[in-house]
């Protein structure tokens, strides 16, 4: 019997999925839903599970799923996790596996958005990093090919750490983007419509992405002098306006991290976004499962 996987892609705005065979190319996909218009924990799994039996296979063996951290990936519990509020203490593998009654696995979205675009480069990259700007800011770290988790799988959960006036997310995020916009065009702009402004050369627009990459060059000179990846992919939804910011980005990283300097560490925008989380997600049961 063919074996096909399900892999769901939970944001803090949107989830999705994608249905991939045994090799892990793509079937099918699902449509994005929007997490704003959904009111209890209740209702986001009833819509991840009717979004999971939409796919209908009598083939599929199990479901892999990317979502916010920390996470308690081993247990399959979302812990306190400041950008998903419906699913804080969640046991989400318990609850979607009594819904759908097929085995579930989770992890972390940046490492399985790490994992799927590493899969994508074909690469022999040792030491590979994935970022994801939305919501929140995450990072992923894979080494040798393998999810790099930690002591305890919380490992890369830099984002959080503390700065004299909040942590990177407060900086680096959508939120971080309204605040600049406000700062900027004296009215609150999304990443979107900032986008839409920056490609009309509006002057504010401009300097919002500026002050943005800056903020992340300085947040990756952090990671890359703890890590020294040797490539780094950069998704989620704020990475579609990355020639807007990428030159305030390298500015930074050219000051503050030695390796990237001299070592010509490849920074590039990720072409699969969140189709490389659901990819991440579905070869968890290659993991699990052993096949």
């Amino acid at each position: 019997m063919a074996k096909k996987i399900i892999g769901i892609d939970i944001g803090g705005t949107t989830f999705s999925s994608a249905l991939f065979d045994e090799k892990f190319d793509i079937i099918k996909t699902s449509k994005k839903q929007l997490i704003s218009e959904i009111d209890s924990t209740n209702d986001l799994l009833l819509g991840l599970s009717e979004q999971i039996k939409a796919f209908d296979s009598s083939e599929i063996i199990g479901i892999g799923v990317s979502c916010p951290g920390p996470l308690d990936s081993k247990n399959g519990i979302v812990l306190d996790t400041p950008n998903l509020e419906l699913l804080q203490n969640v046991n989400l593998k318990k609850e979607l596996e009594s819904r759908c009654s097929l085995p579930v696995y989770i992890e972390n979205d940046a490492n399985l958005f790490a994992l799927g675009e590493w899969h994508q480069q074909q690469s022999s990259t040792n030491v590979f990093a994935g970022i994801t700007l939305g919501t929140g800011l995450g990072f992923g770290v894979i080494i040798n090919g393998e999810i790099f988790t930690g002591g305890h799988g919380l490992a890369a959960e830099y984002a959080i750490s503390p700065l004299d006036h909040g942590n990177w997310e407060t900086y680096v995020s959508i939120s971080g983007i309204k605040k600049l916009s406000k700062k900027h065009t004296r009215e609150e702009h999304g990443p979107r419509e900032l986008h839409e402004m920056a490609k009309l050369n509006d002057g504010a627009a401009i300097l919002v992405w500026n002050e943005f990459g800056t903020h992340l060059g300085l947040a990756l000179c952090h990671f890359i002098n703890m890590m020294d990846p040797e490539m780094i992919s950069i998704g989620g939804g704020i990475s579609r306006a990355f020639n807007f910011f990428e030159a305030a980005m390298i500015s930074s990283l050219n000051k503050f991290s030695p390796s990237y300097k001299n070592f010509n560490i490849k920074i590039f925008e990720s072409k699969h976004k969140e189709l490389s989380s659901q990819l991440g997600a579905a070869l968890l049961l290659k993991t699990y499962q052993k096949y």
